[in-house]
Protein backbone atom coordinates (compact mmCIF):
# COMPACT_ATOMS: atom_id res chain seq x y z
CA UNK A 1 0.00 0.00 0.00
CA UNK A 2 2.86 2.39 0.78
CA UNK A 3 4.33 1.86 -2.68
CA UNK A 4 0.90 2.45 -4.25
CA UNK A 5 0.61 5.72 -2.31
CA UNK A 6 4.11 6.74 -3.41
CA UNK A 7 3.40 5.90 -7.06
CA UNK A 8 0.10 7.78 -7.03
CA UNK A 9 1.65 10.84 -5.40
CA UNK A 10 4.71 11.13 -7.64
CA UNK A 11 2.97 10.40 -10.93
CA UNK A 12 0.05 12.70 -10.16
CA UNK A 13 2.31 15.42 -8.80
CA UNK A 14 4.36 15.48 -12.02
CA UNK A 15 1.67 14.88 -14.63
CA UNK A 16 -1.08 17.09 -13.19
CA UNK A 17 0.00 19.56 -10.53
CA UNK A 18 3.42 20.43 -12.00
CA UNK A 19 2.21 21.03 -15.55
CA UNK A 20 1.44 24.68 -14.94
CA UNK A 21 4.94 25.32 -13.58
CA UNK A 22 6.46 24.38 -16.94
CA UNK A 23 3.99 26.32 -19.08
CA UNK A 24 5.36 29.81 -18.38
CA UNK A 25 9.11 29.23 -18.90
CA UNK A 26 8.56 26.89 -21.85
CA UNK A 27 6.08 29.14 -23.65
CA UNK A 28 8.50 32.08 -23.20
CA UNK A 29 11.44 30.13 -24.65
CA UNK A 30 9.48 28.55 -27.50
CA UNK A 31 7.42 31.64 -28.30
CA UNK A 32 4.28 29.49 -27.97
CA UNK A 33 0.80 30.58 -26.99
CA UNK A 34 -0.94 29.25 -23.88
CA UNK A 35 -3.40 27.43 -26.14
CA UNK A 36 -0.53 25.59 -27.86
CA UNK A 37 0.93 24.63 -24.49
CA UNK A 38 -2.45 23.28 -23.37
CA UNK A 39 -2.37 20.74 -26.19
CA UNK A 40 -0.10 18.67 -23.97
CA UNK A 41 -2.97 18.03 -21.56
CA UNK A 42 -5.34 17.25 -24.42
CA UNK A 43 -2.85 14.84 -26.00
CA UNK A 44 -2.30 13.18 -22.62
CA UNK A 45 -6.04 12.71 -22.11
CA UNK A 46 -6.53 11.25 -25.60
CA UNK A 47 -3.60 8.88 -25.14
CA UNK A 48 -4.97 7.74 -21.77
CA UNK A 49 -8.33 6.95 -23.39
CA UNK A 50 -6.56 4.68 -25.86
CA UNK A 51 -4.06 3.15 -23.41
CA UNK A 52 -6.30 2.41 -20.41
CA UNK A 53 -8.08 -0.74 -21.71
CA UNK A 54 -4.77 -2.38 -22.66
CA UNK A 55 -3.10 -1.23 -19.43
CA UNK A 56 -5.96 -2.67 -17.38
CA UNK A 57 -5.61 -6.04 -19.12
CA UNK A 58 -1.84 -6.05 -18.55
CA UNK A 59 -2.27 -5.18 -14.87
CA UNK A 60 -4.56 -8.22 -14.46
CA UNK A 61 -2.44 -10.66 -16.48
CA UNK A 62 1.16 -9.53 -16.02
CA UNK A 63 3.44 -8.86 -13.07
CA UNK A 64 2.46 -5.75 -11.12
CA UNK A 65 6.13 -5.17 -10.33
CA UNK A 66 6.93 -5.17 -14.06
CA UNK A 67 4.06 -2.81 -14.88
CA UNK A 68 5.04 -0.40 -12.10
CA UNK A 69 8.68 -0.51 -13.21
CA UNK A 70 7.67 0.30 -16.79
CA UNK A 71 5.53 3.16 -15.49
CA UNK A 72 8.44 4.54 -13.47
CA UNK A 73 10.75 4.26 -16.48
CA UNK A 74 8.27 6.17 -18.64
CA UNK A 75 7.89 8.83 -15.95
CA UNK A 76 11.64 9.43 -15.75
CA UNK A 77 12.01 9.26 -19.54
CA UNK A 78 9.24 11.80 -20.02
CA UNK A 79 11.06 14.35 -17.85
CA UNK A 80 14.39 13.71 -19.59
CA UNK A 81 12.84 14.09 -23.05
CA UNK A 82 10.93 17.19 -21.99
CA UNK A 83 14.25 18.74 -20.93
CA UNK A 84 15.57 18.05 -24.46
CA UNK A 85 12.51 19.33 -26.36
CA UNK A 86 13.26 22.05 -28.92
CA UNK A 87 9.73 23.28 -29.62
CA UNK A 88 6.22 23.08 -28.22
CA UNK A 89 5.14 20.18 -30.44
CA UNK A 90 7.98 17.96 -29.28
CA UNK A 91 6.84 18.70 -25.73
CA UNK A 92 3.21 17.89 -26.64
CA UNK A 93 4.19 14.55 -28.19
CA UNK A 94 6.42 13.57 -25.27
CA UNK A 95 3.89 14.59 -22.65
CA UNK A 96 1.00 13.05 -24.56
CA UNK A 97 2.61 9.62 -24.87
CA UNK A 98 5.27 9.07 -22.20
CA UNK A 99 3.49 10.88 -19.38
CA UNK A 100 0.14 9.26 -20.15
CA UNK A 101 1.69 5.77 -20.00
CA UNK A 102 3.35 6.62 -16.69
CA UNK A 103 0.19 8.17 -15.27
CA UNK A 104 -1.89 5.16 -16.30
CA UNK A 105 0.40 2.47 -14.88
CA UNK A 106 1.32 4.35 -11.69
CA UNK A 107 -1.94 6.26 -11.23
CA UNK A 108 -5.36 5.14 -9.99
CA UNK A 109 -5.61 2.25 -12.46
CA UNK A 110 -2.32 0.60 -11.48
CA UNK A 111 -2.26 1.53 -7.80
CA UNK A 112 -5.90 0.63 -7.10
CA UNK A 113 -5.57 -2.68 -8.95
CA UNK A 114 -2.64 -3.65 -6.73
CA UNK A 115 -4.34 -2.54 -3.52
CA UNK A 116 -7.60 -4.31 -4.43
CA UNK A 117 -5.74 -7.61 -4.74
CA UNK A 118 -3.99 -7.34 -1.39
CA UNK A 119 -6.95 -6.26 0.74
CA UNK A 120 -10.49 -7.56 1.18
CA UNK A 121 -12.05 -6.79 4.56
CA UNK A 122 -9.97 -3.61 4.88
CA UNK A 123 -9.97 -2.74 1.18
CA UNK A 124 -11.82 0.56 1.58
CA UNK A 125 -9.39 1.75 4.23
CA UNK A 126 -6.39 0.74 2.13
CA UNK A 127 -7.73 2.48 -0.99
CA UNK A 128 -8.47 5.62 1.02
CA UNK A 129 -4.98 5.75 2.49
CA UNK A 130 -3.35 5.06 -0.88
CA UNK A 131 -5.38 7.89 -2.43
CA UNK A 132 -3.86 10.33 0.08
CA UNK A 133 -0.74 10.04 -2.06
CA UNK A 134 -2.38 12.04 -4.86
CA UNK A 135 -2.95 15.01 -2.57
CA UNK A 136 0.45 14.79 -0.89
CA UNK A 137 2.13 14.57 -4.28
CA UNK A 138 0.19 17.63 -5.37
CA UNK A 139 1.54 19.55 -2.40
CA UNK A 140 5.18 18.37 -2.37
CA UNK A 141 6.22 17.76 -5.99
CA UNK A 142 5.32 21.23 -7.36
CA UNK A 143 7.20 22.94 -4.51
CA UNK A 144 10.30 20.86 -5.25
CA UNK A 145 10.08 21.40 -8.99
CA UNK A 146 9.55 25.14 -8.62
CA UNK A 147 12.61 25.41 -6.38
CA UNK A 148 14.67 23.51 -8.97
CA UNK A 149 13.38 25.74 -11.79
CA UNK A 150 14.29 28.89 -9.89
CA UNK A 151 17.76 27.53 -9.09
CA UNK A 152 18.70 25.88 -12.40
CA UNK A 153 16.10 26.68 -15.09
CA UNK A 154 13.36 24.39 -16.36
CA UNK A 155 15.56 22.07 -18.47
CA UNK A 156 17.99 21.17 -15.68
CA UNK A 157 15.08 21.06 -13.22
CA UNK A 158 13.41 18.33 -15.29
CA UNK A 159 16.64 16.31 -15.30
CA UNK A 160 17.03 16.66 -11.54
CA UNK A 161 13.39 15.68 -11.02
CA UNK A 162 13.82 12.61 -13.22
CA UNK A 163 16.80 11.47 -11.16
CA UNK A 164 15.04 12.10 -7.84
CA UNK A 165 11.93 10.21 -8.94
CA UNK A 166 13.90 7.20 -10.14
CA UNK A 167 15.90 7.12 -6.90
CA UNK A 168 12.78 7.37 -4.73
CA UNK A 169 10.41 5.22 -6.77
CA UNK A 170 12.28 2.33 -8.43
CA UNK A 171 13.92 0.67 -5.37
CA UNK A 172 10.62 0.26 -3.44
CA UNK A 173 8.93 -1.10 -6.57
CA UNK A 174 11.64 -3.71 -7.16
CA UNK A 175 12.09 -4.68 -3.50
CA UNK A 176 8.53 -4.50 -2.17
CA UNK A 177 5.86 -4.95 -4.87
CA UNK A 178 4.47 -8.45 -5.27
CA UNK A 179 1.75 -9.32 -7.74
CA UNK A 180 -0.72 -11.12 -5.45
CA UNK A 181 -0.86 -12.34 -1.84
CA UNK A 182 -0.59 -15.91 -3.14
CA UNK A 183 2.94 -15.15 -4.33
CA UNK A 184 3.93 -14.99 -0.67
CA UNK A 185 1.70 -17.83 0.52
CA UNK A 186 -0.94 -15.43 1.87
CA UNK A 187 -4.55 -14.43 1.37
CA UNK A 188 -5.77 -10.83 1.16
CA UNK A 189 -5.32 -8.80 4.38
CA UNK A 190 -2.20 -10.87 5.17
CA UNK A 191 -4.15 -13.95 6.28
CA UNK A 192 -2.58 -17.42 5.94
CA UNK A 193 -3.22 -19.25 2.67
CA UNK A 194 -6.19 -21.66 2.65
CA UNK A 195 -5.69 -25.40 2.76
CA UNK A 196 -5.17 -27.13 -0.61
CA UNK A 197 -8.42 -27.45 -2.54
CA UNK A 198 -10.21 -24.62 -0.75
CA UNK A 199 -11.33 -21.45 -2.52
CA UNK A 200 -10.95 -22.85 -6.04
CA UNK A 201 -14.53 -22.24 -7.15
CA UNK A 202 -14.53 -18.72 -5.85
CA UNK A 203 -11.25 -17.98 -7.61
CA UNK A 204 -12.58 -19.32 -10.91
CA UNK A 205 -15.78 -17.29 -10.70
CA UNK A 206 -13.91 -14.13 -9.79
CA UNK A 207 -11.80 -14.29 -12.95
CA UNK A 208 -14.81 -14.12 -15.30
CA UNK A 209 -15.22 -10.71 -16.93
CA UNK A 210 -18.86 -9.85 -17.70
CA UNK A 211 -19.92 -8.17 -20.94
CA UNK A 212 -19.34 -4.67 -19.64
CA UNK A 213 -20.91 -2.81 -22.56
CA UNK A 214 -24.25 -4.45 -21.72
CA UNK A 215 -23.79 -4.40 -17.92
CA UNK A 216 -25.90 -1.63 -16.37
CA UNK A 217 -23.83 -1.28 -13.13
CA UNK A 218 -20.78 -0.48 -15.29
CA UNK A 219 -22.56 2.43 -16.97
CA UNK A 220 -24.22 3.68 -13.77
CA UNK A 221 -20.85 3.87 -12.01
CA UNK A 222 -19.10 5.32 -15.08
CA UNK A 223 -21.66 8.13 -15.43
CA UNK A 224 -21.55 8.99 -11.71
CA UNK A 225 -17.75 8.99 -11.46
CA UNK A 226 -17.36 10.76 -14.82
CA UNK A 227 -19.77 13.50 -13.76
CA UNK A 228 -17.91 13.93 -10.47
CA UNK A 229 -14.50 14.07 -12.16
CA UNK A 230 -15.77 16.51 -14.80
CA UNK A 231 -17.31 18.83 -12.23
CA UNK A 232 -14.28 18.63 -9.92
CA UNK A 233 -11.86 19.40 -12.76
CA UNK A 234 -14.00 22.30 -13.96
CA UNK A 235 -14.18 23.77 -10.44
CA UNK A 236 -10.45 23.31 -9.89
CA UNK A 237 -9.64 25.10 -13.17
CA UNK A 238 -12.17 27.93 -12.88
CA UNK A 239 -12.71 28.69 -9.20
CA UNK A 240 -9.85 31.21 -8.98
CA UNK A 241 -10.94 33.27 -12.02
CA UNK A 242 -14.54 33.00 -10.79
CA UNK A 243 -13.53 34.44 -7.42
CA UNK A 244 -11.35 37.20 -8.92
CA UNK A 245 -14.18 38.11 -11.27
CA UNK A 246 -16.35 38.75 -8.22
CA UNK A 247 -13.85 41.06 -6.57
CA UNK A 248 -11.82 38.59 -4.48
CA UNK A 249 -8.11 39.42 -4.16
CA UNK A 250 -5.66 37.09 -5.90
CA UNK A 251 -4.14 35.66 -2.73
CA UNK A 252 -7.54 34.97 -1.22
CA UNK A 253 -8.66 33.36 -4.47
CA UNK A 254 -5.59 31.10 -4.49
CA UNK A 255 -6.46 30.03 -0.93
CA UNK A 256 -9.59 28.39 -2.35
CA UNK A 257 -7.43 25.86 -4.21
CA UNK A 258 -5.49 25.18 -1.02
CA UNK A 259 -8.81 24.66 0.76
CA UNK A 260 -9.80 22.08 -1.86
CA UNK A 261 -6.45 20.26 -1.46
CA UNK A 262 -6.55 20.19 2.33
CA UNK A 263 -10.20 19.12 2.34
CA UNK A 264 -9.32 16.41 -0.20
CA UNK A 265 -6.69 14.97 2.15
CA UNK A 266 -9.16 15.15 5.03
CA UNK A 267 -11.84 13.44 2.94
CA UNK A 268 -9.51 10.58 2.03
CA UNK A 269 -8.43 10.11 5.64
CA UNK A 270 -12.04 10.14 6.84
CA UNK A 271 -13.02 7.69 4.14
CA UNK A 272 -10.15 5.38 5.11
CA UNK A 273 -11.45 5.31 8.70
CA UNK A 274 -15.08 4.57 7.86
CA UNK A 275 -14.82 2.98 4.38
CA UNK A 276 -15.28 -0.62 5.51
CA UNK A 277 -18.27 0.27 7.71
CA UNK A 278 -20.28 2.49 5.35
CA UNK A 279 -22.39 1.87 2.28
CA UNK A 280 -20.20 2.58 -0.76
CA UNK A 281 -23.25 3.44 -2.84
CA UNK A 282 -24.21 6.06 -0.25
CA UNK A 283 -20.65 7.46 -0.40
CA UNK A 284 -20.93 8.08 -4.16
CA UNK A 285 -24.43 9.55 -3.79
CA UNK A 286 -23.17 11.79 -1.00
CA UNK A 287 -20.28 12.97 -3.17
CA UNK A 288 -22.67 13.81 -6.03
CA UNK A 289 -24.72 15.90 -3.59
CA UNK A 290 -21.66 17.59 -2.03
CA UNK A 291 -20.39 18.72 -5.43
CA UNK A 292 -23.75 19.54 -7.02
CA UNK A 293 -25.12 21.67 -4.19
CA UNK A 294 -22.12 24.07 -4.02
CA UNK A 295 -22.39 24.61 -7.79
CA UNK A 296 -26.04 25.58 -7.40
CA UNK A 297 -25.15 27.91 -4.55
CA UNK A 298 -22.23 29.53 -6.39
CA UNK A 299 -24.47 30.23 -9.38
CA UNK A 300 -26.56 32.50 -7.15
CA UNK A 301 -24.37 33.70 -4.28
CA UNK A 302 -20.89 35.17 -4.70
CA UNK A 303 -19.64 35.98 -1.20
CA UNK A 304 -16.11 34.91 -0.35
CA UNK A 305 -17.04 32.67 2.57
CA UNK A 306 -19.66 30.98 0.40
CA UNK A 307 -16.80 30.18 -1.98
CA UNK A 308 -14.69 28.82 0.89
CA UNK A 309 -17.48 26.53 2.07
CA UNK A 310 -18.08 25.39 -1.50
CA UNK A 311 -14.36 24.63 -1.93
CA UNK A 312 -14.31 22.59 1.29
CA UNK A 313 -17.41 20.64 0.24
CA UNK A 314 -15.99 19.86 -3.21
CA UNK A 315 -12.63 18.88 -1.68
CA UNK A 316 -14.20 16.53 0.86
CA UNK A 317 -16.30 14.93 -1.89
CA UNK A 318 -13.23 14.41 -4.10
CA UNK A 319 -11.45 12.75 -1.19
CA UNK A 320 -14.32 10.29 -0.78
CA UNK A 321 -15.44 9.40 -4.29
CA UNK A 322 -12.04 8.43 -5.75
CA UNK A 323 -11.29 5.61 -3.25
CA UNK A 324 -15.00 4.72 -3.10
CA UNK A 325 -14.92 4.19 -6.87
CA UNK A 326 -12.13 1.64 -6.56
CA UNK A 327 -13.72 -0.11 -3.58
CA UNK A 328 -17.07 -0.31 -5.38
CA UNK A 329 -15.57 -1.86 -8.52
CA UNK A 330 -13.71 -4.43 -6.40
CA UNK A 331 -16.93 -5.31 -4.55
CA UNK A 332 -19.00 -5.76 -7.71
CA UNK A 333 -16.47 -7.33 -10.10
CA UNK A 334 -13.82 -8.84 -7.82
CA UNK A 335 -10.11 -8.01 -7.56
CA UNK A 336 -8.94 -10.44 -10.25
CA UNK A 337 -10.66 -8.51 -13.08
CA UNK A 338 -10.36 -5.11 -11.41
CA UNK A 339 -7.72 -3.78 -13.81
CA UNK A 340 -9.72 -4.69 -16.91
CA UNK A 341 -12.91 -3.13 -15.55
CA UNK A 342 -11.27 0.13 -14.50
CA UNK A 343 -9.22 0.18 -17.70
CA UNK A 344 -12.42 0.11 -19.73
CA UNK A 345 -14.22 2.60 -17.51
CA UNK A 346 -11.49 5.24 -17.45
CA UNK A 347 -12.00 6.29 -21.10
CA UNK A 348 -15.65 7.06 -20.33
CA UNK A 349 -14.74 9.26 -17.37
CA UNK A 350 -11.87 10.99 -19.19
CA UNK A 351 -14.04 11.82 -22.20
CA UNK A 352 -16.59 13.41 -19.85
CA UNK A 353 -13.83 15.54 -18.32
CA UNK A 354 -12.57 16.53 -21.77
CA UNK A 355 -16.06 17.64 -22.80
CA UNK A 356 -16.71 19.54 -19.57
CA UNK A 357 -13.67 21.82 -19.85
CA UNK A 358 -14.43 23.44 -23.25
CA UNK A 359 -18.13 23.54 -22.39
CA UNK A 360 -17.36 25.59 -19.28
CA UNK A 361 -15.16 27.97 -21.25
CA UNK A 362 -17.71 28.30 -24.07
CA UNK A 363 -20.58 29.11 -21.72
CA UNK A 364 -18.44 31.70 -19.96
CA UNK A 365 -17.50 33.30 -23.28
CA UNK A 366 -21.15 33.42 -24.33
CA UNK A 367 -22.60 34.76 -21.06
CA UNK A 368 -19.68 36.54 -19.39
CA UNK A 369 -20.41 34.57 -16.24
CA UNK A 370 -19.76 31.13 -14.76
CA UNK A 371 -23.32 30.85 -13.42
CA UNK A 372 -24.72 29.08 -16.48
CA UNK A 373 -21.79 26.66 -16.62
CA UNK A 374 -22.17 25.84 -12.92
CA UNK A 375 -25.91 25.24 -13.38
CA UNK A 376 -25.26 22.90 -16.32
CA UNK A 377 -22.68 20.95 -14.31
CA UNK A 378 -25.14 20.72 -11.39
CA UNK A 379 -27.78 19.38 -13.79
CA UNK A 380 -25.34 16.72 -15.06
CA UNK A 381 -24.59 15.70 -11.47
CA UNK A 382 -28.33 15.49 -10.75
CA UNK A 383 -28.83 13.24 -13.78
CA UNK A 384 -25.93 11.07 -12.62
CA UNK A 385 -27.52 10.88 -9.14
CA UNK A 386 -30.81 9.64 -10.64
CA UNK A 387 -29.09 7.08 -12.89
CA UNK A 388 -26.81 5.81 -10.11
CA UNK A 389 -29.57 5.51 -7.48
CA UNK A 390 -30.97 2.10 -8.61
CA UNK A 391 -27.51 0.45 -8.53
CA UNK A 392 -27.51 -2.93 -6.82
CA UNK A 393 -24.28 -4.21 -5.28
CA UNK A 394 -23.69 -7.96 -5.44
CA UNK A 395 -20.35 -8.85 -3.90
CA UNK A 396 -17.87 -10.93 -5.91
CA UNK A 397 -15.56 -11.35 -2.92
Amino acid sequence: MAVAMLALGLSNGVSSYSYGLLVLPMSAEFGASRMEMMWGLTAGSLATVLISPLAGTLMDKRSARLMFSIGAAFLGSALVLISLSRNVWEFVLVFGFFMSVAGTLLGPLGANTLVARWFSRRRGRALGLAAVGTSLGGLIVPLLLQALIEAHGWRVACLWMAGILMLVLLPPIVLVVRNRPGDMGLQPDGLPAPAPGQGTAAFSAATELPKLMAHSPFWRIALAVGALMAAFTAVLANLVPFAIGHGVAGQQAAFLISAISVAGISGKLLFSVFADRINLKAAILGALFMVGLPLLVLAQFHGYWVMVLAAVSVGLASGAFLPAWGALLARIYGPLVFGRVMGRMQPVTIIMVMLAMPMTGYLFDQTGSYSTAFLVLAAILTLAFVVFLPLRIEDKV
